[in-house]
C-alpha cells in the first residue's frame, strides 16, 4: 500500500513538473506576452476604429469598436486564451480593421503570445509620402 502511494506520489509530481515547464518555462524565456494588438492614431483628428479578428474559418472570434483621440495610441490586452501558450492551437487568424466605416484593411498573421499586431491610423508612406489611411505591421519578441 504504501509503495502505491509513494508511486501515485511520484507521479503526480513528475506530470506537475512537465505541465510547470511547458506553461511556465517560455515566459520564463521570452517574458510577459505582449497586447494583442495596439493601435496608433498619428492623425490630428479623432477615429472610430472596429477591429475584428476571424478565425481559420472565417468566423469572428472577436470583434471591438474603439474611439482615439489625435495622436493616441491603444494597447488592446491579450484575452486569457490567447494567453498561455498551448491553450489554443495556433492557427491563422485575420484582423479586419475599419477606420469611420470609410477605409478597410484587412491583415493575415498567426496569433502568439509574444507576437503584437500594430495598427497606425493616417501614417505617411516614408518614400512616397503617401498618407495611408491604415497600415497593419507584427511585432515579434
Amino acid at each position: 500500500m504504501k509503495t502505491r502511494n509513494k508511486i501515485l506520489l511520484g507521479v503526480g509530481i513528475g506530470v506537475l513538473l512537465v505541465v510547470g515547464f511547458y506553461v511556465i518555462f517560455p515566459f520564463y524565456l521570452a517574458g510577459p506576452p505582449l497586447p494583442l494588438f495596439s493601435i496608433e492614431n498619428r492623425d490630428v483628428n479623432n477615429h472610430e476604429v472596429v477591429v475584428e479578428i476571424f478565425d481559420l474559418h472565417n468566423k469572428s472570434i472577436f470583434k471591438e469598436t474603439l474611439k482615439l483621440d489625435p495622436k493616441e495610441k491603444i494597447y488592446y490586452p491579450r484575452p486569457f486564451w490567447l494567453l498561455l501558450p498551448g491553450l489554443r492551437v495556433k492557427e491563422d487568424c485575420t484582423f479586419k480593421v475599419t477606420v469611420d466605416d470609410e477605409a478597410t484593411k484587412m491583415y493575415q498573421t498567426k496569433v502568439y503570445p509574444w507576437t503584437q499586431v500594430c495598427i497606425f491610423l493616417y501614417t505617411k508612406h516614408p518614400v512616397s509620402g503617401e498618407i495611408n489611411p491604415i497600415a497593419i505591421t507584427q511585432v515579434v519578441v
